[in-house]
């Protein structure tokens, strides 16, 4: 009879210990990275809604006025913060959500390289606002869109929404 109680027993323990590990939870994450994570996060957001109300309101047949110089000055503000927004541990491998891929510290060079172009397009951009040059303003929205695609191609997951 202990010949089937000892195998019983260990499948047992097994089955005990696999149930034991696959409800573990996940480390938890570093409140320095969710910190990080979380101003990244509202940084492109606020970045993505100026864009977007520059975007509706030329789409809408508005003109460069003191609103979308507001938001050409956002952007431009929030570009220029880019750099302190991917420290290393802030990304995948931090355990937390994250759009940001693994790339943006495999490449770096890469990454700072598309980042300071937005940097440049959105200078410009908010100097064109404020020179009140509604042409170019229009024409610059190609750049600064474009430069936002070229890292989200490369450096961004893909939104499942």
């Amino acid at each position: 009879m202990s010949r089937r109680i000892f195998p019983l027993t260990v499948l047992g323990a097994c089955i005990l210990a696999l149930t034991a590990a696959c409800g573990q939870k996940s480390a938890p994450v570093d409140p320095a990275v969710k910190a990080v994570q979380k101003a990244r996060h509202d940084g492109f957001e606020a970045m993505g809604d100026a864009f977007k109300s520059i975007i509706d309101a030329l789409k809408a047949g508005g003109s460069l006025d003191a609103k979308m110089t507001e938001a050409a000055h956002e952007i431009d503000k929030h570009a220029g913060q880019i750099v302190d927004w991917f420290p290393a541990g802030s990304g995948p491998e931090s355990g937390a959500k994250t759009e940001a891929k693994a790339e943006i510290w495999q490449q770096p060079e890469l990454f700072a390289e598309k980042r300071e172009k937005l940097v440049v397009e959105a200078g410009k951009f908010a100097a064109l606002a404020d020179a009140g040059d509604a042409a170019g303003f229009a024409e610059q929205v190609k750049a600064v869109g474009g430069s936002c695609k070229g890292c989200h191609d490369t450096f961004r997951e893909k939104d499942e929404d």
